[in-house]
């Protein structure tokens, strides 16, 4: 994943047993920490934080 890419994502809605996801949202990303394997996402004009685990590659963004 690089910045620019278009992904899909899910939240976490309900940390019970079982753990409940959102839908699928698509978003732009914005930070990817290999290390942390923590993504940042635009979507709808905001930030959001999410665990790489939760995140697919939608499309990529043009390479130069």
């Amino acid at each position: 994943m690089r910045v620019g890419d278009l992904v899909r994502f899910r939240e976490i809605v309900f940390h019970g047993d079982p753990t409940q996801y959102s839908d699928w949202k698509i978003g732009l990303l914005k930070e990817y920490r290999s290390w942390e394997k923590i993504a940042t996402i635009l979507y709808k004009g905001k930030d959001h934080r999410v665990r790489a685990s939760l995140i697919q590659i939608h499309k990529q963004a043009k390479r130069t």
